[in-house]
């Protein structure tokens, strides 16, 4: 009975609040202005969000197990998601298996598709130490380098003053996706736990969790980073290191502009 409860309760979140708190048509002219103004006040100009995956502990059927374990040796579905400076889930992917990469998911993903079809983002393109920068997306250093997804540059022991800035401050401004993923594993513990329900209900229970997560961020709920620290100790993420090499030249070109407008403002 408590599961039938769960599901229908899980059903009517999405039903009720998903067109509001975790809209389809999540890139508008309105979001995106709203995003570079807030990603730009937490110092990174030219920014739509960052993207990234949560692996989250299942347990799969016994004919799909080898498909859910992942690298760290255990079981998981992953939560891929697209994240604004203010915590919210813009744009989320759930139920890929713990092998699948985010890279992977990423290239197949309805983000990707939006964001190549979408002409907002050459269309809000801001000139930046003579190079014409278009709004980008920010991931780690597994994403394929392209001029709207910034990643790193490779580490290097005498990297250039200019490089150092750029690292630093694309992962600083980054931790706005896994400081989501900390208090969506916060505010559901079975989420930062483990999920023991049938998997078909396993991708209804994360979405409600992340419209959930996004309604509290709207109503300004008040998070306390204590509930952080009283998680019960959880699995290591998984992060297999697959490096895309950089072969695109404009990319690199706004990458080398953007390392300097940091070098410059002096962070």
């Amino acid at each position: 009975m408590v599961g039938f409860i769960l599901k229908e309760f899980c059903l009517e979140i999405i039903v009720q609040l998903a067109d509001e708190y975790l809209a389809p048509n999540f890139l508008t002219q309105e979001k995106l202005a709203n995003c570079v103004k807030g990603f730009e006040e937490l110092g990174f100009p030219q920014c739509f969000g960052a993207m990234d995956g949560c692996h989250i502990e299942i347990k799969p059927p016994a004919k799909n197990g080898v498909d859910y374990h992942n690298y760290k040796n255990w079981y998981s579905t992953v939560l891929f998601a697209l994240v604004d400076y203010r915590y919210r889930f813009t744009y989320i992917s759930v139920g890929a298996p713990g092998r699948v990469h985010d890279s992977q998911i990423f290239e197949k993903s309805s983000l990707k598709r939006t964001i190549q079809e979408s002409g907002l983002f050459n269309g809000n393109s801001k000139m930046i130490n003579g190079i014409n920068v278009p709004v980008v997306i920010l991931g780690d250093s597994a994403f394929k380098f392209t001029k709207t997804v910034m990643k790193p540059y490779p580490f290097c022991l005498d990297a250039s003053e200019n490089r150092r800035c750029f690292n630093y401050n694309l992962s600083k401004v980054r931790r706005v996706v896994e400081n989501a993923f900390g208090q969506l594993k916060a505010r559901f513990r079975r989420i930062g736990k483990c999920l023991e329900n049938a998997p078909k209900n396993n991708k209804k229970i994360i979405i409600c969790c992340c419209i959930l997560h996004n309604y509290f961020n709207e109503q300004n709920s008040a998070f306390q980073e204590s509930w952080e620290f009283e998680l019960p100790s959880h699995r290591e993420q998984p992060n297999l290191a697959v490096a895309f090499e950089n072969m695109d030249d404009s990319a690199e070109s706004i990458r080398n502009a953007l390392s300097q407008y940091f070098s410059e403002i002096g962070q």
